[in-house]
């Protein structure tokens, strides 16, 4: 019994200590140093800059019939100038996209096609995208979301500063009055939040690969993307980090898209994105600990693996001993469980999309260890979830 007792203080604890430690620093790097760089952006405001490199769009598509021509006439909107854009779009569909595509490569010069007659997935896309891309700036998008006029102007601005190799952007749900909706959008706000902090201490893990920049040095040999099925994005600020560079989130970046409409789905896009993010975490994880990459290896990198492949089944774990336990002792552990009990009705009734996006989350990241661990499942090639596909 006492040993079950200390097994559960490590599994709650453990855990406990991990969330505490990174939101002490998250709150000071992602507030305090913040006010800082504020207050010193006032005092010395940072000159308006004409700098406008060549830009290659890259955009991996997979039978997007339904929104691609919308996709393409929002770049073709861009605030940039048409002589320095180019867009190149690499498709694997059974569908009717890349007719449409050739229909629009026809009448604009700028846009290229790349065809594969099999189903190759999203990294081999992006990949075969960025080893096309001629621009000195390498944009990603995605055919589900929409960037603002502005987006990719904001985006390469930041690559005046010589150590920047990444940047990604903000997500704006469209319909964030829906249940799901709701509870995306409270996740994006906290992700926001994660990735400024993260960005102020160091570099951040969390790319946003439906608008994001990255140079083109930092592609000049893309083969360690290649071991990163279902999430190159990812992988390409992790391998801009490893290079000496650092990925910044800019908040100015806005683009646009639907959350899946129902939690079942959200769920299920959410195991996806979580098993892909947890393999390329570990394909880069000669990188943990290590200060030659300061605060992003001996801090950031490992701790975010941790909350996402070590802490969810502890947690499973703790609340099994604690089942365990009031089996034995129910006068003892009943209480804590009413306790608990109570704490989840309060959350629900006034933090309901808090509490959906949580449990979430943490269900989502363990059915992604039980897919990748015990049934051995690929993730890279991505099924979409229809309804975030809106016309």
């Amino acid at each position: 019994m006492d040993a079950l007792v200390i097994l559960l203080i490590l599994l709650i604890g453990f855990p406990s200590a991990i969330f505490c430690f990174y939101a002490m620093v998250l709150l000071y790097y992602g507030k305090i140093i913040s006010r800082k760089k504020a207050k010193a952006h006032h005092v010395n405001p940072v000159e308006d800059t004409t700098y406008e490199p060549t830009v290659s769009v890259v955009i991996p598509t997979h039978n997007e019939q339904n929104v691609i021509a919308k996709r393409i006439d929002n770049l073709l909107a861009s605030n940039y100038p048409k002589n320095k854009l180019g867009i190149i779009l690499v498709d694997d569909s059974t569908d009717s996209t890349p007719t449409i595509i050739e229909e629009y490569a026809k009448k604009h010069s700028q846009i290229e096609l790349i065809r594969f007659k099999e189903r190759m997935g999203y990294s081999p896309c992006l990949i075969a995208g960025c080893k096309a891309a001629r621009g000195e700036i390498v944009v990603l998008a995605e055919a589900s979301s929409l960037m603002d006029a502005d987006a990719i102007r904001h985006l390469v601005s930041n690559f005046v500063d010589p150590s920047i190799g990444v940047v990604t952007g903000k997500d704006i749900i469209l319909n964030a009055n829906e249940k799901a909706g709701r509870s995306e959008g409270f996740y994006l706000k906290l992700l926001d939040f994660v990735r400024k902090a993260e960005s102020n201490m160091d570099s951040t893990v969390f790319m946003k690969g439906e608008a994001a920049a990255v140079r083109r040095d930092v592609l000049r040999d893309p083969k360690e993307l290649e071991t990163c099925p279902g999430t190159a994005d990812t992988g390409i600020a992790l391998l801009a980090r490893k290079r000496g560079f650092r990925a910044i989130y800019d908040q100015r970046v806005q683009f646009f898209e639907y959350a899946p409409s129902t939690h079942r789905e959200r769920i299920r896009q959410k195991v996806t994105r979580g098993a892909n993010l947890m393999k390329v975490l570990w394909e880069f994880r000669s990188m943990f600990l290590n200060p030659t990459y300061g605060k992003f290896g001996t801090i950031t990198l490992p701790i975010n693996f941790v909350m996402l492949a070590i802490i969810p089944p502890m947690l499973l774990a703790g609340v099994i001993v604690l089942a365990v336990l009031t089996v034995a002792s129910p006068v003892t552990y009943l209480p804590i469980w009413a306790l608990g009990i109570l704490l989840l009705v309060l959350a629900l009734v006034f933090w309901r999309p808090v509490v959906y996006a949580i449990l979430e989350s943490e269900y989502s990241l363990l059915k992604a260890l039980y897919d990748t661990i015990i049934l051995k499942k690929s993730h890279d090639k991505i099924d979409k979830v229809m309804s975030t596909r809106r016309s």
